[in-house]
């Protein structure tokens, strides 16, 4: 896979600014500005050795303790850009209030104050990370269906999403999310996409715990993005072999109680488009259904491009809530500017998920929870 771009580059302009911010102010031997400087290359540059040296920056072949610790490191470089932005942002009003007379200055020396910001972003990248990894806890949300039969009220659906099993989440961390999924009994469980960062020959043990998962109507599914890094076809099938229905620009109609119907539709990632394949294409997916029955659509990402179909409600994940929520406005650009939450997009109710994991290549979170969702449908 090549290097995406959109990665490394920002990434340099990270090290660029930090350099610029808090390494050449301090008063200190121009040899300790080197090491520090080289430093802060070797980590601005870890997508390019993950890609030149451990074969993949999606997935390289490290250590999960290494890859633990670099991103440690990195998760420190864009935090420490955050609050050195905050610092230079308060320098410049001070400048401006001594320019009118005032007699203001940032507190603390130099030295002093780049220490204080080293230490703060490496103690919150450090938390952040075993926010990401940790267990998620289960949030519940409720979304009204005002065309929904009555007797479908509180109708359950446990959603599950970007788990990304590879690297650093592994077959006990997942042992534990399905065991808290299966405890809310829910009536339908629904996977949107990332659940591998791997191919099915190094995986297929670690993903056999979702073939425990248990819901009353069953448990579907949908490829992500990360599917069609390592072969999705094969993938599909593996999920199949665990008991999750995978739909793939298609519907399966559910019989519920009293004689409710509900329809359960899915679409595929539009990386399946680019690599020639179908793509989504929400309108096939819910073609033939009937008029009357609750249409879920699942689709992993909220701006995937195929429309809602007609849709009642929508269930995505891909953007992990933005990761760090200083960067939510920048992940919602991206997503059509949907990022965490729920929307209504053209009579359509949508819930985009955080994520119930975190991919391995950027492994830190604040202020935006992991969850595994419990979404209840009124009337």
């Amino acid at each position: 896979m090549v290097l995406d771009m959109r990665l490394a580059l920002p990434s340099l302009i990270l090290f660029a600014y930090v350099m610029a911010s808090l390494v050449w102010p301090v008063p200190c031997r121009p040899q300790f500005k080197a090491v520090a400087g080289t430093l802060l290359l070797v980590v601005s540059l870890k997508y390019l050795f993950y890609e030149k040296i451990f074969g993949s920056f999606i997935a390289p072949a490290l250590p999960s303790w290494l890859m633990l610790g670099m991103e440690v490191l990195y998760s420190s470089l864009v935090i420490l850009s955050f609050l050195l932005l905050i610092k230079d942002g308060v320098a410049l009003v001070l400048w401006l209030g001594r320019c009118l007379g005032a007699s203001c200055f940032l507190p603390f020396s130099p030295a002093a104050r780049s220490a204080g910001l080293l230490v703060l972003s490496l103690a919150l990248s450090v938390w952040g990370t075993w926010q990401a990894i940790r267990v998620p806890d289960i949030r519940t949300v409720e979304i009204r269906v005002p065309t929904m039969d009555k007797r479908l009220d509180g109708f359950s659906i446990v959603q599950l999403t970007d788990l990304h099993i590879g690297l650093l989440l592994k077959k006990e961390w997942l042992e534990k999310v399905v065991e808290k999924c299966n405890s809310l009994t829910p009536d339908l469980v629904a996977v949107t996409g990332d659940m591998i960062d791997g191919y099915p020959d190094l995986l297929k043990g670690e993903v056999a715990p979702l073939g425990r998962l248990s819901a009353r109507y069953g448990v579907f599914g949908v490829s992500g993005n990360h599917e069609y890094y390592f072969g999705e076809g094969e993938w599909r099938m593996a999920f199949e072999s665990l008991g999750i229905t995978m739909l793939h620009n298609g519907h399966r109609l559910l019989f519920c109680p009293g004689g409710t119907r509900l329809v359960i539709a899915g679409v595929p990632d539009p990386t399946e488009q680019r690599l020639g394949g179908e793509g989504p294409d929400a309108r096939k997916a819910l073609q033939g259904a009937p008029e009357n029955a609750v249409k879920v659509l699942l689709a992993h990402q909220p701006n995937g491009g195929s429309g809602n179909g007609g849709a009642d409600l929508r269930l995505s994940g891909h953007t992990h809530g933005g990761m760090l929520f200083f960067l939510k406005s920048l992940l919602a650009h991206f997503n059509g500017g949907w990022v965490q939450g729920r929307y209504e997009v053209n009579g359509t109710q949508m819930y985009v998920s955080p994520g119930t994991g975190l991919w391995a290549g950027f492994s830190c979170r604040l202020g935006v929870p992991s969850e595994i969702t419990r979404i209840v449908l009124r009337s």
